[in-house]
């Protein structure tokens, strides 16, 4: 058996220090500890455009930097809103930036996402991770519509079936890591 803990990247869609999503990753962080360690992924704010463009060896440093942290990491944990009926621009550029890479091929990620609605974002999310190439599978992927009902303000999950199901969605990725 191994005993090394996995290591998950965890990546919020949601920016604002005030994000349900980036404290919802927060809170699995403080929970989770003991059994994996959760990298939170904050600097793709400051990620410049995608450009299909730019050559390998012109890729800006914070892009080699989070590709080698996708790398490096046993899974992938997005969790993020939904803007407009789509991802957040934030997260799809950062996305997009490891399409010429195989940094995502058979990598496991599991997605939470936690908005008023969130299906479309939702789908579109799944959709542009299958396109370049993430494990994904249909009990690690969640959508939580009406997240101010269910999240509180600091990232604490208020609702019994919401908690039970991000508790059945992370024992279940963190099991598929083993």
């Amino acid at each position: 058996m191994n005993n090394k803990k996995p290591i998950l990247l965890a990546i919020s869609g949601g920016i604002s220090a005030s994000s349900y999503n980036r404290k919802i990753l927060i809170n699995l962080k403080a929970i989770y500890e003991p059994v994996c360690d959760m990298i939170i992924y904050d600097k793709i704010v400051n990620f410049p455009f995608f450009d299909s463009g730019i050559s390998e060896e012109g890729t800006p440093d914070i892009i080699k930097d989070f590709l080698g942290e996708v790398k490096r990491a046993d899974g992938i944990l997005i969790c993020s809103p939904e803007y407009v009926f789509s991802i957040p621009g934030v997260l799809k550029n950062a996305l997009e930036w490891a399409v010429a890479s195989v940094v995502f091929t058979d990598k496991p990620v599991a997605v939470i996402t936690a908005a008023s609605v969130g299906q479309k974002a939702h789908e579109s999310l799944l959709l542009v991770l299958k396109t370049i190439g993430a494990k994904l599978m249909d009990d690690t992927n969640l959508l939580i519509s009406g997240v101010k009902g269910k999240v509180s303000i600091e990232g604490q999950i208020q609702d019994e079936q919401t908690e039970i199901t991000i508790k059945n969605l992370m024992e279940r990725f963190l099991e598929s890591l083993q």
